[in-house]
């Protein structure tokens, strides 16, 4: 079985030892979009920056997808991939393999924003506060709050099992109608979950349903001092609107995706007093290459034996 990938040269050894693999190759970076379709497996990486624009205009390869079998996606997301690869008789996704990591992110971030760690930590210099000054103004808590989730896959289910731990109460939207899978999250309608959140994590994919989910209007019903965790997709949220509802002294924020990305220098999302923007890494932590690469084994075992793959797509 021959293996190409779109990850630095090294992977090839990695993938060389893989059940099955005869060969392992990778794709240069000047030329990423231009996936052979004589091998078994493509194994792909998702545009970044500019490369997400090039990605979705990449020209289709002559005779796609030929004799590939399978893609497998190293990203949870689907998104920024050229619109052609999923012709292929088998796409995956790596949904889930990066659930702990991002979840500890929106906790950390949660629990960040709660605290107000950036605010109450000293620096060089700083005068040791007053018992007034730190009595008269309290930390808070996330025990008791309400957390709303938008979407409630892999990611969002973690976020709300750890939220559980800290005892608040959880609600989410997702797009189908089927009951919660969790007992300690409550499904409601997207603007009952908007407008009780105290805090709101949006854990949902991109796509023409979710552009702008998060409109002026709705950014305008939340809460006054509720804090927004997005660890999806930037255009998920109207930043204009995000914004104005900041110069009106409203809404929190702790954005590890934006739109575009990266953003550009000098945008007043960046350094905001009631922002805070991390550079799409809530997904990382030390184990994720050895979990993706597990789910592509995993599902390249699964399409040998005619069994449905782990995220499956189409």
């Amino acid at each position: 079985m021959r293996i190409v990938h779109q990850f630095a040269p090294p992977m090839s050894a990695l993938l060389a030892q893989l059940p099955g693999v005869t060969a392992a190759e990778h794709v240069p970076a000047d030329a990423r979009w231009a996936l052979p379709t004589d091998a078994d497996v493509l194994f792909v990486l998702h545009g970044e920056g500019e490369d997400r624009a090039a990605a979705l205009a990449a020209p289709r390869p002559a005779g796609w997808p030929g004799k590939v079998r399978l893609v497998q996606l190293a990203s949870a997301g689907a998104d920024d991939y050229p619109p052609w690869m999923f012709e292929a008789p088998l796409v995956a996704s790596a949904s889930g393999t990066t659930a702990i990591p991002i979840a500890e992110y929106a906790l950390a971030a949660m629990l960040s924003h709660a605290k107000r760690l950036p605010e109450i930590t000293l620096k060089a210099g700083d005068a040791w506060p007053s018992r007034d000054m730190l009595m008269g103004k309290p930390l808070a808590s996330l025990n008791g709050r309400t957390l709303g989730l938008i979407g409630l896959g892999n990611i969002a289910r973690q976020v709300g099992k750890f939220a559980n731990a800290f005892g608040m109460r959880i609600i989410a939207c997702r797009a189908s109608d089927a009951p919660s899978p969790d007992p300690w999250i409550t499904v409601a309608p997207l603007d009952e979950v908007i407008a009780q959140a105290d805090h709101l994590v949006i854990a949902a994919p991109i796509g023409a349903s979710t552009q702008d989910l998060l409109d002026g209007a709705r950014l305008g019903r939340m809460k006054r001092d509720a804090h927004i965790v997005n660890i999806a997709r930037g255009g998920i949220i109207d930043q204009e609107a995000l914004l104005a509802e900041f110069a009106r002294d409203r809404l929190w924020a702790s954005l590890d995706v934006t739109d575009p990305e990266p953003l550009p220098t000098g945008h007043p999302l960046i350094g905001h007093p009631r922002a805070r923007i991390t550079p799409h890494l809530s997904w990382s932590d030390p184990d994720i290459n050895r979990r993706v690469l597990e789910r592509l084994a995993e599902n390249i075992r699964r399409m040998d034996a005619s069994e449905p793959l782990l995220g499956a797509i189409g």
